[in-house]
């Protein structure tokens, strides 16, 4: 399973599976370069699409283990870019095997972000809120600050917003380390070290 600050319910599971998987397969024998760039503008600042078929393919990978596994930020930045580029496509044109499947499994968690409004001659529709997903399952959007200003930033102030260190290279565009693409189990990540209280310092 992956890292998320609240469990995925099996909807939002299913939801992001079946997200995952059409663009592990249509990001690099289907998509043009335009709908690529288009789709996906940050991810592709950084990524090419063979990486990011990689990336999906990991985290689909991840899922569905048993062990818990934490993303990077640039995770973070694909799977934020693939679930609005397929939540808007759902919502048009709705997946009619993936729609019985979020009425069967949907709890009350998911009424949040997951609707099937009826309208007045009593025909149900279908209705995924991208904005609200996004608020009920991730840590953080930083990856979407402006560059510009992040840049600004002295290490001091990032520190102090607890932004992690692969976010710089997420907001720049650069191209990631192999290892900034490595999905880590929560047990081999090391947790931030502790600012020191206000009146301290390292001993010389």
């Amino acid at each position: 399973m992956l890292h998320f600050p609240e469990p995925l319910t099996p909807a939002a599971t299913a939801l992001l599976q079946y997200a995952l998987e059409i663009a592990a397969d249509l990001v690099r024998l289907d998509l043009s370069e335009d709908t690529w760039v288009m789709g996906y503008p940050r991810s592709a600042t950084c990524l090419t699409r063979d990486q990011a078929c990689e990336v999906f393919r990991d985290l689909l990978d991840a899922l569905h283990r048993p062990q818990t596994y934490v993303p990077t930020t640039y995770h973070w930045l694909v799977i934020y870019e693939c679930l609005h580029f397929y939540i808007e496509v759902l919502n048009d044109d709705p997946a009619p095997d993936l729609v019985e499947e979020l009425k069967a499994s949907a709890r009350a968690r998911d009424a949040s972000y997951l609707a099937f409004p009826r309208d007045a001659q009593g025909s149900e529709g279908f209705s995924i809120d991208f904005e609200s997903f996004i608020e009920a399952y991730f840590w953080d959007t930083d990856f979407l600050l402006d560059p510009s200003t992040f840049s600004q930033l002295g290490a001091p102030a990032r520190q102090q917003f607890g932004y992690p260190a692969d976010l710089f290279g997420v907001l720049m565009g650069l191209i990631p380390h192999p290892a900034e693409l490595v999905l880590k189990r929560v047990d081999e990540v090391e947790p931030p070290e502790p600012e020191p209280e206000e009146g301290t310092g390292a001993l010389s």
